[in-house]
């Protein structure tokens, strides 16, 4: 079993743990194939699955020894919802993975244009895949040279974050190379994301503001620069 998952996902080296618990999630029936890396970062990688129906997956792995758990750490007891976290590497990358996961069901239940979350388990993460045929959507920064309509990129964008902080949640890491864009764009990467009562929401907010318009004010786009005060009425 570990050699077949380790050929699947290109030889890259998981502990035992994260294995056997790829393998529970064979057993559930919520994967049913590993296919490829879509992307690998220091502290986590994405690989593409498969379900029994066929459909892609986005199957997110925290890697468990290379993860920045000081900083995951005062992300976690910071937040209300996991702030009696044990300080040890394997329970704070776990939780890392179920506070990504209930980020991105807040925003999903928000209808924000965002994967769909599916499962967590331990350190894993399912969700729904953003691209096609198995190849992952591109990021706004990787088409910043295209001709696309970025007016109505960004004021869909805008009305997204409307959504997430009406629904009690800020991003906090949002940038051009966490929005995918496939007919529409996608916003990933919700492990950063934090409630309207954290202590430095209004900092990670102004932050993610600062983010976007820059980002689109660089490419020709008519931004607004009242973002900030207009967001930050739902912080009171």
């Amino acid at each position: 079993m570990e050699d077949f998952l380790e050929g699947k996902i290109e030889g890259k080296v998981y502990d035992k743990r994260t294995l056997l618990s790829l393998y529970k999630l064979m057993k559930k029936g919520i994967i049913k194939t590993l296919e490829s890396t879509v992307k690998e970062g220091k502290e986590s990688v994405v690989v593409s699955a498969k379900d029994k129906e066929g459909n892609y997956l986005a199957v997110k792995i925290y890697r468990v020894e290379h993860c920045d758990f000081k900083s995951m750490w005062k992300y976690l007891v910071s937040d209300y919802r996991f702030e009696r976290v044990r300080k040890s590497r394997w329970h704070i990358v776990i939780n890392w993975a179920k506070r990504e996961f209930k980020n991105m069901k807040m925003a999903f239940e928000a209808n924000v244009n965002c994967p769909k979350p599916i499962f967590v388990h331990e350190n894993i993460l399912v969700m729904s895949f953003i691209g096609e045929n198995g190849i992952a959507a591109p990021t706004l920064f990787e088409l910043k040279n295209e001709k696309l309509d970025w007016q109505k990129i960004y004021e869909t964008i805008i009305e997204d974050m409307e959504k997430m902080i009406s629904n009690d949640l800020i991003h906090s890491d949002l940038s051009a190379y966490n929005i995918l864009f496939l007919d529409k764009p996608y916003i990933i990467d919700f492990s950063h994301g934090v409630t309207r009562v954290h202590p430095f929401a209004r900092e990670f907010l102004k932050r993610d503001v600062e983010n976007i318009n820059g980002f689109f004010s660089k490419i020709g786009v008519h931004v607004d620069e009242n973002l900030f005060e207009k967001l930050k009425e739902y912080l009171q």
